[in-house]
Formats: C-alpha cells, structure tokens, sequence
C-alpha cells in the first residue's frame, strides 16, 4: 500500500489530535498536555537540555529529529499541524520569486539554524516564536478558542429562548465548561498580532509556495539538515527515467533537482507527488538517494551568518532590557528566575489555555523585546486561584515548575501596595473593605486601623482587625510578610480604572519563599 496516497488523511488526524489535546489541557486537567507535539520537538528540547532541564519526556524529540536520515521531513508533510495550513491555505501552483530573491531565500535555513544556536548560547528563548508547535498552539490559544466559546455562548443563549431546550442547552454547557466554554470568556492580549503573524505565515506561500516550509521554518531547517546526510529518500531508476521532468513540477517542496534524477534531501517531506506523476514509474522511496542540495553553504556564508547572529545575540544578553522589568511584571506561580525563566520558556501559551480565571497573559515588551509573549500575571484582567496549579503542570519545559497546592499557597510572587491618594478610605473618608474580606490567605495579608482617613490623616488608632470606633474610618493596610501577590484585591478593588492597591515585582521574579 502507498501510504503517501493518504498524507491528507494523516494530517487531518494529527490536526484533530493536536486540537483535542489542546482542548483538554484545561483546569482540572492539567497533566493531559501536548507532550507529543512540543515534547516532541527538537528545537525546544535541544533549547531546554541547554538551559540544564533534563527530563525523560524529552527523548520523544529524539526520534523525530533522526527521523530525516531515513523518511526525510515526513513530520513537516504528514504530523505538524502549522505545515498542513501552510499547505491547506496556500497556492496549488508553484510560484517563483526572481533569481535574486530566491538566492537569497535559500540562505535562510543556514542564518536561521546559526542564530538558533547563538542564541541558545547566550540563555536566550526568543527563537521559539517562531517556532511552529509553539505558533499554532499561541494561534489556537489566542484566536480560535476564545472564537469558539464565544459562538458557543451565543448558540446557548440563543436555544436557551426554547422552554424545552433548557435542560440539554444547561447538560452541554456543563460538559463544556472549562474546556470549550468559559466562566470569564477568553481574551488575550496580541490577538491582532497573532492573527497576522498566522496569516503572514499563509501569504508569504504566495511569494513562493510553501515558503515558510522551504525557507523559513526554524524546525524545518533543522531536520532538513539532517535530512542533508538521508540513508534513503527518494531513488529513481535512470533507466526508465526519461527527464520529462513532470516530477520536479509535481514536487511541492522544489526538491527534485538534476532534470528529475537527484534530491534536495534537506527538503523531501516524502510526500511522493513526484512518484504519482512519474508515467514511466521511476520514482520510488529506497537506499542510497542521489543527492543535490539547493545551497551548500560556503565558509563565507556560515561566517556571516555567525557574525550577524552573535552581533543580535549579544545585544539581546546585553540590553538593558534584560535586567530592567517593568515594575508590575508578575510571573506565574513556580516560575524560575527570571534569566532562567526567560531562557526556558517555550512561548507556547499552554499556561494560559489552562488558566482557570484567564489571568495569564501574554506579555508585550515588559520584559523586553525577548520577553514577547512570555506569560505574566494582568490582575485587571482577574486573579490567580488559590486552589489551582495547573500552569506548572502543563509547562512542557519546567519554566514554570509543578508545585503541590500547598507549596503554591506559600509561594510569593509579589506584593500588594496600597495607594493613599486613590483608596477609598484613605482618601474619601468612606468605608471599603473588599481587599480585606477577599483576601485568600488565612491570616489575611490586609488589616485594618481606624482612624481619620483624608490622605492617612489620623492613622494608627487601634491596631488589627477590630470594629470601627463613631470617629474612625477603617484604614487598610497590607501585612507584607503574609501577602503572596495573587492580586485578589487588584482584581476586585472597586476603585476605576487603576486600582488603588496594586501587585508589584518583588526583588526577583523567581521560586522565591515566603
């Protein structure tokens, strides 16, 4: 049976299972995660053994990333989800940029895997935006999921107009919840970002076909050099072999080099349109393929595409914006330090898919420009629960570390500061005690004096939590040995706009204890 009559078929399965697994990656069940999708590649895991995480679940990429030697890029044409939109949504026909571009375009691969490397070496995560495991699950995360539950709401609220619909509409939303249909709705920051960067992904195929396969997808140029030393790959027999050449226009991948008879291994995704176009049957997948690459890259090159990238690289591990953080950049729970954090993180949004409360959000640049879509804590948009874990369950590189609820519950991310000129009883002489009666520590992290309130005039009478005397106003306070930065009282504080009592960074973003 020719399995490659049937590649459709396999990328439709593994789209549904990528997208299932993505759906069940929710609260409360954080350990069904991608681990066969971002385990699963090469990129990521070589960029974690670096950064000193070693774990068993990472062998999964060792397969993949040999894979090439013997089946050439077939996770690129048959299993990852990203290429089977590039190719679902781009062209059919072939399309050629002029000589000088696509000179150029075959240089990238090259400057792609150096800089790669380079940045590794300096501690650095950024490549894996571009990363196409970690693109599409950002995508889905971002753009599709909050789409879903929205029309899903819709259609609920809609049936619901139905008396006898009821009760099945309430059965199906149960079902749902948590996993397609959201208690807060989803929204994220950059959604308008991703959903260009997806898009740019497709157009560019209209360049030239499948460019960001052929050219600029860092996974892809990492299994096409390996594919570079392929032990079988695509064989044709010369003697039935008639140079028609209807092979190489066959070929999506412009892999077929030499009038139909040599392979450009390094991008083969054993897709064999090539086979099904030959008449003379000529084509067939065996040992020993002859190979022609596209551009073999000279000492020249790999020098200048060393320089440029070390030149990138150190100014990223120099910048100032490595070590200075916006002061409100909170981490989630368990996050390492934040260099550790920042050479670790996968940028693959799974901890924010699983966020109960949607508290998680991508961040723009408060960490500077590699700190693109790194998760952090925006409690104007909600809280962190006291009695979830789930984004260090589900952390594929252990940036954000398991901890048990009881480690989660000590663990201090931040600390809340109150603001006297816009709290409400210190500056209006009123009454408020939202922060304090829903703070979730035992102990409570806010208490209470009485007093005159008008700027924190009069403060200071009668110390705890104790009533409110006929002269005082209850004045809050934040304990800072008990606060842990959940942003409870952020989130809920009824002052508008900015609140008036805010997390901020403590001395490290990291594991630190109370």
């Amino acid at each position: 049976m020719k399995l490659h009559r049937y590649r459709r078929i396999f990328q439709i399965l593994f789209l549904v299972i990528f997208l299932a697994l993505l759906t069940f990656t929710v609260w409360p069940l954080g350990t069904i995660f991608l681990g066969g999708f971002l385990l699963a590649d090469p990129l990521l895991a070589l960029n974690s053994v670096a950064n000193g995480v070693v774990r068993w679940e990472l062998a999964l990429a060792l397969p993949v990333l040999l894979s090439p030697l013997f089946f050439g890029r077939a996770f690129c044409g048959y299993v990852c989800p990203l290429g089977f939109m590039v190719e679902l949504l781009g062209p059919r026909r072939e399309r050629h940029p002029g000589p000088r571009a696509r000179k150029i375009l075959r240089r990238v691969p090259l400057f792609g895997l150096v800089a790669v490397l380079l940045l590794i070496l300096f501690g650095s995560a950024v490549f894996l935006v571009f990363d196409p495991l970690s693109l599409f699950t950002r995508t889905a995360t971002t753009l599709a999921y909050p789409a879903v539950d929205r029309g899903l709401r819709l259609a609920g609220d809609v049936l619901y107009l139905a008396p006898p619909l009821r009760g099945s509409v309430d059965s199906v939303t149960e079902v749902l919840t948590g996993r397609l249909v959201f208690a807060n709705g989803l929204a994220y920051k950059l959604q308008l970002v991703m959903l260009v960067m997806f898009l740019g992904v497709v157009a560019i195929s209209y360049v030239e076909r499948r460019l960001w396969c052929r050219h600029l997808c860092p996974l892809g140029a990492l299994l096409g050099l390996v594919g570079r030393r392929a032990i079988y790959g695509r064989v044709v027999n010369d003697s039935a072999c008639v140079a028609c050449e209807a092979c190489a226009a066959a070929c999506p991948m412009d892999a077929v080099r030499d009038g139909g008879r040599s392979t450009d291994c390094s991008r083969c995704q054993l897709g064999l349109e090539c086979a099904d176009a030959c008449s003379q049957d000529a084509i067939r997948w065996g040992r020993r393929p002859r190979k022609q690459h596209v551009h073999d890259p000279s000492r020249r090159a790999l020098l200048k595409a060393g320089g440029l990238a070390f030149v990138g690289g150190f100014f990223l591990f120099t910048g100032l914006g490595r070590v200075q953080r916006d002061a409100h950049l909170i981490r989630p729970p368990g996050a390492r330090f934040e260099l550790d954090f920042m050479a670790t993180c996968a940028r693959c949004g799974q901890c924010m898919k699983v966020c109960p409360t949607n508290v998680i959000q991508p961040a723009v640049f408060d960490a500077g420009v590699e700190g693109f879509f790194t998760p952090q804590m925006d409690y104007r948009r909600s809280y962190c629960d006291w009695n979830c874990n789930e984004c260090g369950r589900v952390c594929p590189t252990q940036a954000i570390r398991e901890l048990t609820l009881e480690e989660k519950h000590l663990k201090v991310i931040g600390r809340a500061y109150i603001d006297h000129n816009t709290c409400i009883p210190w500056s209006e002489d009123r009454d408020c005690l939202v922060c304090q009666e829903l703070c979730p520590i035992p102990d409570k992290a806010i208490v209470f004096t009485t007093g005159g309130g008008g700027q924190g005039r009069g403060a200071g009478q009668g110390a705890g939590q104790g009533g409110q005397t006929s002269e005082g106003i209850k004045l809050p306070h934040v304990v800072p040995q008990r606060c842990i930065g959940c942003g409870v009282c952020e989130y809920n504080c009824p002052v508008a706009n900015e609140a008036a009592i805010r997390v901020r960074a403590i001395e490290q973003t990291g594991l630190l204890s109370r």
